[in-house]
């Protein structure tokens, strides 16, 4: 897939974030946004100079990737002069496809990008959240859609609750759906996440100083890193596995990712390849 350039112009003053409402409670209940991660993705080469995480916005609010959505959904009105003054945005035409009047590759999204070199966001630039969830949908799913209003509203954020699909797409708030809250507050039986740590032995690699304290996958590593004088498969793998992690939603492996990125930061490495080398040269000196 070929990415094009950056269009060079800020965040324009309106703008959306699109979630699930699994995520939606989460952000509300900690007061930030969690960031995607573009070290190691194709993601990589969007990123200015430092800065590792993005929050991916659009400025319309029917673009392609909340076009087709399930039981739920979540649309974050955002104020994009406060993202302007604080943070470095900027539009990305990643599938090629801002025009909506054009449909190829896939369905029209006019991305803006808000990036960062912490992995969070605070929300002070939310200006309103409009919530959807189906009237018949899952009990879980309900009670979330409770605990989300709720959050929003010790927050004094205006939102909005629709069991309407269309009046939700629309942000039609005449259509609104006012009484009880939907859902049980209740969390029990929702997973978030089954990924296992992929990332886990590069993080026993960092933190160890000898053999006996390393796994044996970690342990595996290291001698793959100290033994081979090719270790562009080692940096390739692990910039796999940092790309699977890039979400926030994606289990043990992103704290691991962000635990990795600061280390890298700290070193000034840009690369994935760079933190590669670096680990193996640790190595060898223990040795």
């Amino acid at each position: 897939m070929k990415a094009a350039e950056f269009i060079t112009e800020s965040l324009s003053k309106i703008v959306y974030h699109y979630t699930n409402i699994l995520s939606a409670r989460q952000i509300l209940t900690s007061g930030n946004f969690e960031l995607s991660s573009g070290l190691g993705s194709v993601e990589q080469q969007y990123m200015p100079r430092g800065k590792y995480y993005f929050l991916s916005t659009t400025r319309t609010r029917t673009g392609g990737y909340h076009d087709i959505i399930g039981s739920s959904a979540v649309l974050f009105v955002l104020n994009g002069n406060w993202f302007n003054r604080n943070y470095i945005s900027r539009p990305v035409d990643y599938w090629l496809n801002r025009s909506p009047e054009q449909q190829h590759h896939r369905a029209h999204e006019a991305e803006d990008r808000v990036f960062s070199s912490e992995s969070t966001i605070p929300i002070d630039g939310v200006t309103a959240i409009h919530v959807y969830v189906s009237p018949d949908a899952e009990p879980q799913i309900k009670a979330l859609a409770r605990q989300t209003l709720i959050a929003a509203k010790r927050r004094h954020i205006p939102t909005y609750f629709y069991q309407d699909k269309k009046s939700w797409r629309l942000l039609d708030t005449r259509r609104t759906t006012s009484g009880a809250l939907p859902g049980q507050d209740t969390r029990k039986g929702y997973i978030t996440s089954r990924r296992r740590g992929y990332i886990t032995p590069w993080i026993e690699l960092i933190k160890a100083n000898s053999k006996e304290q390393l796994g044996k996958d970690a342990d595996r590593i290291r001698y793959n890193l100290m033994y081979s004088y090719d270790r562009s498969e080692s940096a390739k793998g692990l910039a796999n596995d940092l790309s699977n992690s890039r979400k926030p939603d994606s289990g043990p492996d992103r704290r691991y990712a962000t635990t990795i990125i600061q280390y890298m930061r700290e070193r000034g490495f840009t690369k994935v390849s760079e933190f590669v080398d670096s680990l193996a040269e640790k190595w060898k000196a223990i040795k």
